[in-house]
């Protein structure tokens, strides 16, 4: 990765805008950016980190598609779509897509905000989100790497 001082990073002055719009909400519920960073060299490329409290978004836009997580100091970094999951069990993965459209992850996150600020404020639930999403995780790699 480049430096912040190499030609080849580029700092923006960073919005869920410029990544995924569909999260402006999120800075009129006080997360703020933190850390950005742009590389149009690189198919436009992004990265941001929304930084609140009990909770903190990074999103990435990787070849034009864009990954979100959640995360805190405590509970690391989470995808939002096991998060929205483990807080309404009514969310499916089928529900957000393949892969995870953002504006559904936005309008969940949006309609379930007072249970992820729960979630991430309360110690044992983030320990139970860590077991959920680490079950998801290798759930996934089943999937992925399943023997014929």
């Amino acid at each position: 990765m480049p430096s912040l001082n190499t030609p080849d990073f580029v700092l923006i002055l960073g919005s869920t805008s410029d990544i995924a719009p569909a999260f402006s909400f999120v800075v009129g519920n006080g997360l703020v950016p933190s850390a950005s960073d742009y590389r149009p060299q690189e198919f436009g490329n992004a990265a941001l980190v929304m930084v609140g409290a009990p909770f903190s978004l990074r999103f990435a836009r990787d070849r034009g598609q864009v990954f979100v997580d959640a995360g805190s100091s405590a509970a690391g970094w989470h995808k939002l779509e096991y998060v929205l999951e483990f807080v309404d069990n009514s969310v499916t993965q089928q529900q957000l897509g393949k892969p995870p459209d953002p504006a559904a992850m936005a309008n969940l996150l949006q309609l379930n905000w007072d249970r992820v600020v729960s979630l991430f404020s309360d110690q044992q639930k983030t320990s139970q989100l860590q077991a959920f999403a680490k079950q998801k995780s290798a759930a996934l790699v089943g999937r992925l790497f399943r023997k014929p």
